[in-house]
């Protein structure tokens, strides 16, 4: 077979520098224009518009024009279709996974010859479901076979889902949260999915919604409105879901019915954050949902106060960069009682602290600091939303528990290491989840998992543990960004890195000092985290991977709650 002999004589060629002249970029906003050369720095106000097999094209150039065109994700990949025979085309399932790439692929005869193996360097991968996941970046083979079907070569057999370069996938997919609520109902919490941006985008974030959280989010930490067995009702003309002027209509199957009317608003409220909608009518059989609106909101991405959170010897309280203002009713107590690490409630009334004889909790009014926890070695604590005080000594990761603030302690099943030391932790403002900060014999090791309450909100065990890819440092701190993103700080050498991540997404190094003590999150995303350097001044970030002085300088960074 002459042409794939051709294959064989480009093993290790880039494939993506071949064929580029067969697609072109249309902006999607203004009017139409050239595009550029197609390359791993799409532009992503661009669509792309792949073209078709070319006449008389071998396997090597189907396979690479092949590629090219899962770029352009258009009318189920239609496109991408025609490079397929006519059997291979109705089985294909370009949704079951998507592959992102870093580098140049390479290619090489396999099987009896009548096939070509693409080998790319993996660095994530997105599920049937949307669920994106980092990974150690390592060669990752697909194998595909070859076919002639009217005289043209086709491909005939091929693993399911598609391959692209991360600048690609940035252009070919969108970011969707999915909104499930914490057990009390009163926060929205997001479980971040990927999908492919053409028109069947709100079909796929319902049907997703309706399939229930991860499993890492799963046993109670989130829980969903719709009854068990809800589905997409796709029997209708005009499709399960639309959105017209912003007004979302969603078909439902006949198991909503069942549902209370306090769910059904519990439902829209799920429906609206997904869709990013306020106004939707739900149908079972063409006929609206009564859906009565019970007035209370739940609370997504809970804001904190703006200024930073600062303690020195002599005060405690809020600094935006002309002095610290007390918290009303805390302060003087903070500080009276030597802090070293302070956390404090959304509300303001609580305050957990830590200082040279254990973790204490300060309460607003005329009691003094209680004791919670005496251990020695103890790090700094975190406060959840239910008035958990959360407690480890740094020497295991074993010893992590939480307390009420009366000091009643309540043992958690956590399924950390004891053998690895603890640095931080951190309980996310919705208190559905928890982030752990680990040093271990193997390395550093950044964990988040969900918290399973019972009843009255005490915290039980934690579920699945889900490893974040922190790079080989020496842990310092880490920190909630938002209710989707962390962030940690460690040192490499003489250089403090600061590296955020999405839960559900990719992570993103947000520049380095020179050294770090603390790190902590606050409003704007990762504009809002602040940095305290050993010498107590603290840093913002600026620009592309800067960061600046504040002007506020103290003795301990605290965590706003």
């Amino acid at each position: 077979m002459h042409s794939l002999s051709r294959s064989a004589r480009v093993t290790g060629l880039a494939l993506v520098m071949l064929a580029l002249a067969g697609c072109v970029g249309i902006p999607t906003s203004g009017g139409v224009e050239p595009g550029p050369v197609i390359d791993d720095q799409l532009d992503p106000e661009f669509i792309v518009l792949p073209s078709g097999p070319r006449t008389g094209a071998p396997p090597d150039e189907i396979l690479e024009d092949f590629m090219l065109a899962l770029r352009g994700p258009q009318n189920d990949y239609a496109t991408a279709r025609l490079f397929l025979t006519r059997e291979l085309a109705q089985q294909w399932d370009p949704d079951e996974s998507t592959i992102i790439r870093t580098g140049i692929p390479s290619t090489s005869l396999a099987g009896d010859g009548s096939a070509l193996a693409y080998t790319v360097t993996a660095t994530a991968q997105v599920d049937a479901d949307g669920r994106y996941s980092e990974r150690t970046p390592g060669p990752q083979t697909l194998e595909y076979t070859f076919a002639q079907q009217d005289g043209e070569w086709r491909i005939s057999a091929a693993p399911n889902g598609i391959v692209l370069s991360q600048s690609s996938f940035n252009v070919v997919f969108t970011e969707r949260p999915l909104y499930f609520f914490d057990p009390s109902h009163r926060f929205l919490v997001p479980d971040v999915r990927w999908f492919p941006s053409r028109q069947t985008i709100p079909v796929r974030v319902v049907r997703a919604l309706l399939a229930g959280p991860a499993s890492w989010l799963q046993n109670g930490v989130l829980l969903s409105a719709f009854p068990t067995a809800t589905t997409l009702d796709t029997s209708t003309t005009r499709g399960a879901v639309s959105i017209e002027s912003g007004r979302a209509t969603v078909q439902l199957s006949k198991e909503a019915l069942s549902a209370s009317p306090q769910d059904r608003d519990w439902m829209r409220q799920q429906l609206a954050a997904s869709l990013g909608t306020s106004n939707v009518v739900m149908t079972v059989g063409g006929i609206e949902l009564d859906t009565p609106d019970s007035g209370a909101q739940a609370v997504q991405n809970p804001p904190v106060e703006g200024p930073v959170l600062i303690g020195t010897e002599t005060s405690f309280g809020f600094d935006a960069g002309d002095g610290i203002t007390a918290v009303a009713g805390l302060s003087d107590k903070i500080v009276a009682a030597g802090t070293l690490a302070a956390t404090l409630s959304s509300d303001k009334q609580v305050a957990a602290i830590l200082t040279a004889n254990g973790v204490f909790v300060a309460r607003a009014g005329g009691d003094p600091v209680i004791p919670v926890d005496t251990r020695s070695g103890l790090i700094a604590p975190s406060l959840d939303p239910f008035r958990f005080v959360w407690s480890a000594q740094g020497a295991s990761a074993a010893t992590l528990s939480t307390f009420e603030v009366d000091g009643t302690e309540h043992p958690v099943q956590t399924g950390l290491p004891a053998d690895a030391s603890i640095v931080s932790v951190d309980v996310s403002r919705d208190g559905t989840r928890v982030l752990v900060y680990l040093s271990s014999a193997v390395g550093p090791r950044l964990v988040v998992a969900g918290i399973i309450r019972d009843p009255s909100a005490v915290p039980v065990r934690l579920g699945e543990l889900v490893e974040l890819p922190v790079s080989d440092v020496t842990p310092v701190d880490a920190t909630w960004v938002n209710d989707r993103t962390v962030a940690s700080v460690g040192r490499a050498g003489e250089i403090y890195p600061v590296t955020a991540f999405e839960l559900g997404g990719p992570s993103a190094t947000i520049g380095q000092l020179p050294s770090a003590v603390s790190l902590a999150g606050g409003n704007g995303g990762t504009d809002g985290l602040r940095v305290m350097r050993t010498s107590g001044e603290v840093q913002r970030p600026q620009g592309s991977g800067s960061w600046v002085a504040t002007g506020i300088v103290g003795n301990y960074l605290g965590t706003k709650q």
